[in-house]
């Protein structure tokens, strides 16, 4: 963008007033004088220009990185959050599970050992019946004697 590095063309711009105005200016005239300070004055307001708007983009990009970093932040904060809620809800679930585990486990139990003291209750009974009658015909034979 470096206007200031071209010079004016005098004799076109001489050329072009004349093709359209009919008016011949010469080199040294006041109004050539004018446009080489209008061109200067531009050239200078185009450089503040260009530098405030440099300057403008250099603070945007900074601002832009320090709301990447905050979003970052603000990101890695929530990731941890609901982290950290995911694993409390899976030490809850598995604390459930682990109760429920030991209620069935206690279930079968109390099934196995009720059927067992069942078995175990009905052969002492057959047992006892049987050591009876043993008895009872023992008892019989020994008084026949």
């Amino acid at each position: 963008m470096s206007i200031e590095n071209e010079p004016i063309d005098i004799k076109r711009l001489i050329a072009e007033v004349a093709a359209r105005h009919g008016l011949l200016i010469k080199p040294d005239e006041p109004a050539i004088a004018m446009v080489t300070m209008n061109q200067l004055i531009l050239e200078f307001s185009l450089a503040a220009v260009h530098k405030q708007i440099c300057a403008t983009i250099a603070e945007f990009h900074a601002s832009m990185q320090e709301a990447e970093i905050h979003a970052g932040n603000m990101l890695a904060q929530g990731v941890k959050e609901s982290t950290a809620q995911l694993r409390e809800g899976l030490q809850g679930d598995i604390h459930i599970a682990g109760l429920k585990a030991r209620e069935y486990v206690h279930s079968v139990n109390e099934a196995h050992r009720r059927s067992s003291l069942i078995r175990w209750g009905s052969a002492g009974l057959v047992a006892a019946a049987f050591i009876l009658a043993v008895g009872i015909c023992v008892g019989k034979f020994l008084l026949r004697f």
